[in-house]
């Protein structure tokens, strides 16, 4: 089972870069919406780089949503990453457990929006 090339982030999400966007439509642009975009490109960008110093260090990045509660509190701050509004768990993957790999699966279908290589 090879999970270091699992990612959590989008493979697409840099080509709809909205940072241009003020720029090239300066009078019609719809802030809210500009807003909203700028926040989930950042939070893609600073979840990158989150995944990429976990796995540097022999971690995987699995979202609090995939753990059980009473798991994910015996971690503690340790190994808690939190970017936005969530939270992330550095756990090396011989640590997950199988309802974990199920949830992580059914996660990266659901919000991410790709088939993962889990079994």
């Amino acid at each position: 089972m090879d999970l270091s090339n699992l990612s959590l982030v989008p493979r697409d999400y840099k080509k709809k870069d909205p940072r241009t966007l003020p720029y090239l439509y300066p009078e019609t642009l719809n802030i809210v919406a500009y807003a909203k975009k700028v926040q989930a490109f950042s939070y893609y960008q600073t979840l990158e780089v989150a995944e990429d110093l976990a796995r540097r260090n022999g971690f995987l990045l699995l979202p609090y949503s995939c753990m059980h509660w009473q798991r994910a509190k015996n971690y503690g701050v340790d190994r808690k990453v939190k970017i936005g509004r969530k939270s992330f768990f550095m756990l090396r993957p011989h640590e997950l457990t199988k309802g974990e790999l199920n949830k992580l699966r059914d996660y990266l279908i659901e919000e991410v929006g790709h088939e993962p290589d889990i079994s």
